[in-house]
């Protein structure tokens, strides 16, 4: 497995050489000499969008009754991306590690709904944000038909999204015992999320609110580049544009780091829209530059954590279970 790891990863790697060779050096080099510019926007919005998702999760734990210092969850998100960067589908294993790295055993069964509802909320919101981007590119395009099929697959994902009923569990007693066993997860998954928005409304609302704002940044380092290379956009153009950027992102996951599928993917979107691939693929090195930065944070408040037993006191006055960082 690990060779296969290591086989993939040399292959992106090449995939990125003859990516840079197909879009040309020079029109690379044109478009990094706006990478000063580009870079601390991207920075910046990195550092806010972390804000509010780390807000977000502190809600729906606290909604739970489970207080944690805003610090140690900032530590515990950037700790769980680190190890879902490093590896292949990183998301399968960046998630469990949120719940993990809080290193309280007592109070997991309680942190796991919470947990489970940002993430979710935020996969919902970047849902939303495909979806609208499938229809804005369809509308650039200008093709009545893929207008229409946009319209009826953005009708036909909310209404999956937003219903009421679970998603896997008719398709599970259609299956029967021959149903396998990440089903039978990814059910309890989704029962555990659905049954902390029936729990918590108010706490869900807030939740999703922070996470969808924390996706409309996205589309301001798209902007950024735009900014920077004295283009002009619209709209409805960025959408599409990250749109496509997130579709190829989700389709690469299984290759570790995303290697040469984030430079592509963000190339490819540039150019179906007749923009500069190499804007594109600015965007994804100033993006890989801010993972690498967050990894590495990652790493390092993981390996500091395990050097001393953080304290986790529950209050004996409330029910509420505490954990404080010292």
């Amino acid at each position: 497995m690990r060779s296969v790891r290591t086989l993939t990863g040399v292959a992106a790697g090449f995939a990125v050489v003859v990516l840079a060779r197909r879009i040309g050096l020079a029109a690379i080099a044109a478009q990094l000499r706006n990478l000063g510019i580009v870079l601390p926007i991207i920075l910046f919005t990195g550092i806010v969008r972390l804000l509010l998702q780390t807000r977000a999760w502190a809600i729906a734990l606290r909604a739970e009754g489970i207080e944690i210092s805003q610090w140690r969850l900032i530590g515990v998100r950037l700790g769980s991306q680190a190890a879902g960067y490093l590896v292949a589908l990183g998301p399968i294993v960046s998630e469990p590690a949120k719940v993990a790295l809080l290193h309280n055993p007592t109070g997991m069964a309680a942190a796991a709904p919470a947990t489970l509802f940002e993430s979710g909320a935020f996969w919902f919101s970047t849902m939303i944000l495909g979806l609208a981007g499938a229809c804005s590119g369809a509308f650039l395009v200008g093709n009545s038909r893929a207008v229409l099929g946009a319209v009826a697959v953005l009708g036909l994902g909310l209404w999956f999204l937003v219903r009421r009923r679970s998603l896997l569990s008719p398709i599970l007693q259609v299956a029967g015992a021959r149903a396998p066993k990440w089903l039978h997860s990814a059910e309890q998954t989704e029962l555990q999320i659905r049954s902390f928005r029936d729990r918590q409304p108010e706490a869900a609302r807030k939740v999703l609110a922070l996470d969808s704002t924390s996706q409309l940044l996205t589309l301001a380092e798209v902007a950024a580049v735009f900014w920077a290379g004295g283009i002009d956009f619209s709209f409805f153009e960025i959408l599409a544009i990250e749109a496509g950027v997130r579709v190829v992102k989700i389709l690469g996951a299984w290759v570790p780091g995303r290697i040469g599928t984030d430079e592509g993917g963000s190339a490819a979107s540039f150019a179906l829209l007749g923009f500069s691939p190499a804007a594109g693929l600015m965007l994804a090195v100033a993006r890989r530059v801010r993972d690498i930065l967050w990894c590495v944070v990652g790493i390092m408040w993981t390996a500091a954590s395990h050097t001393a037993i953080p304290a986790s006191t529950p209050r004996a006055t409330q029910p509420a279970l505490c954990i404080e960082e010292h």
